[in-house]
């Protein structure tokens, strides 16, 4: 993430590339939003990496976060490695693609279009 690689001039090494993360919490999910325990959403916390990603060129993409890990019984961290495997290699991850599929489904359909519309 240096100047004159990632940024600045001649900084575009990163441009066209896209950003996932892969996040732990050691609290539960519902501990992450206003008001609760750590006071912020995930998201929230996130937007540092999602800014970075901007100013890079790079798509940034919906994170992967497996909350609880301080608690969670064995199986379930091991389950998690499908489930994170899933979510990187979903297609609609990128935003790009997901709003070309919508924006394909509505031009092919007229009616779907009107109600999305109204």
């Amino acid at each position: 993430m240096t100047y004159g690689f990632a940024y600045g001039p001649g900084g575009k090494k990163l441009v066209g590339r896209e950003l996932v993360l892969a996040i732990s919490t050691g609290g539960p999910e519902d501990s992450y939003h206003a008001g609760g325990y750590n006071n912020f959403s995930m998201d929230e916390l996130l937007k540092p990496f999602q800014q970075t990603a901007l100013m890079t060129g790079m798509t940034y993409l919906r994170p992967f976060v497996f909350h609880g890990l301080a608690v969670v019984a064995e199986a379930a961290m091991e389950a998690s490695i499908a489930t994170l495997l899933a979510h990187i290699q979903d297609p609609e991850l990128n935003p790009l693609i997901k709003k070309a599929r919508m924006d394909k489904l509505l031009e092919n359909d007229a009616e779907l279009a009107a109600r999305v519309s109204a």
